[in-house]
């Protein structure tokens, strides 16, 4: 399966790349000039248009909740290397909650964790 996230990586390495050298007329460019703001909006815009697309039925539906799961994935990747972090260390962080259960793990951040979601 690691071969098939190959592309992930190599959008990081793209993404950190354009964060770096800020390459004039880059569509990412413009969302890393804007911060976290902007960045922020188009994650938000994009987590609900894959809500909506997560009710389509069929083969249609199917492609365009994967569509629209692949600009979430972006956008967000946008905001890590605005953030200087490497999707690696996300997977590092998920690794080392692996076999935890979500509701303890949420439990030991404690009240005062950043995150009010449930």
């Amino acid at each position: 399966m690691s071969d098939s996230l190959d592309p992930l990586v190599r959008l990081m390495q793209t993404l950190q790349e354009r964060a770096k050298n800020r390459p004039t007329g880059s569509y990412t460019t413009k969302l890393l000039d804007g911060g976290p703001e902007k960045i922020g909006k188009k994650i938000r815009e994009e987590a609900e248009e894959m809500i909506e697309a997560a009710s389509e039925e069929g083969d249609a539906g199917r492609e365009h909740f994967v569509y629209e799961a692949g600009d979430l994935i972006y956008h967000a990747m946008v905001l890590l290397a605005w953030k200087g972090v490497d999707l690696s260390e996300v997977a590092d962080e998920l690794g080392r909650r692996e076999g935890t259960s979500g509701l303890v793990e949420k439990a030991s951040r404690g009240k005062n964790s950043g995150s009010n979601a449930e």
